[in-house]
């Protein structure tokens, strides 16, 4: 049993360092891309500038100048077209932008290995003894442990006449989203009380199937 919770440990860590390493990737390249775009803004500003000096230059001239009215009217063409690259480029802006806030809010999901049995000897964490509960095959109970955590109970009846008990956990936040804590499964009798860890807490129950 410690052999099978010091690998799940360390999987749970190499899973962590992988997440964060993925992060720190997406960020440097959301970085590089910024500093493309913030070039890009500068080469379309400087574009801007220039064709508003020489639109100034060519609105000085001699406007009876077929080659001034030309190029006046290629300026004038260049308009539109200079208009939208500068609104594409802050709508990339904007999309950067998000993306970024978006890459430096992730967090490493750590989720606890499943099928880890504790029977005998006690965890040193918080322990919800549910007591003797009435169950049918395969029908899921719902139980409210407080603080917005709750927790799933489902039994299944074993052709040796055991029963499978799979115990899910999970937390509803105030926006109403709700994050799984971690799901544990643990085969034991009917009538025999017995605990299970399932995320960071201890849950003992005693179950008998349901008379009808």
């Amino acid at each position: 049993m410690t052999k099978l919770k010091i690998g799940a440990f360390a999987a749970i860590l190499v899973g962590a360092a992988a997440v964060m390493f993925w992060q720190q990737q997406q960020i440097k390249r959301l970085l590089v891309e910024s500093a493309v775009l913030h070039d890009q803004l500068g080469q379309a500003a400087s574009l801007r500038d220039e064709n508003q000096r020489l639109a100034a230059q060519l609105k000085t001239s001699v406007e009876g100048s077929p080659v001034d009215q030309r190029e006046l009217m290629r300026l004038r063409a260049q308009s539109p077209k200079l208009r939208q690259l500068e609104q594409e480029n802050a709508q990339l802006k904007a999309e950067r932008q998000a993306q970024q806030a978006a890459a430096s809010t992730v967090q490493p999901l750590l989720t606890p290995a499943p099928d880890v049995k504790v029977t005998t000897v006690a965890a040193p964490m918080a322990t919800t003894d549910l007591g003797l509960l009435e169950f049918a095959d395969g029908v899921a109970a719902r139980f409210d442990l407080g603080g917005g955590t709750n927790c799933i109970v489902t039994p299944t009846a074993l052709p040796d006449g055991n029963v499978t008990i799979q115990i899910a956990m999970a937390v509803t936040h105030t926006d109403g989203t709700s994050s799984e804590l971690g799901v544990a499964r643990i085969d034991t009798r009917f009538g025999r009380h017995c605990s299970i860890s399932v995320g960071d807490r201890m849950i003992a129950l005693e179950i008998k199937p349901k008379t009808e």
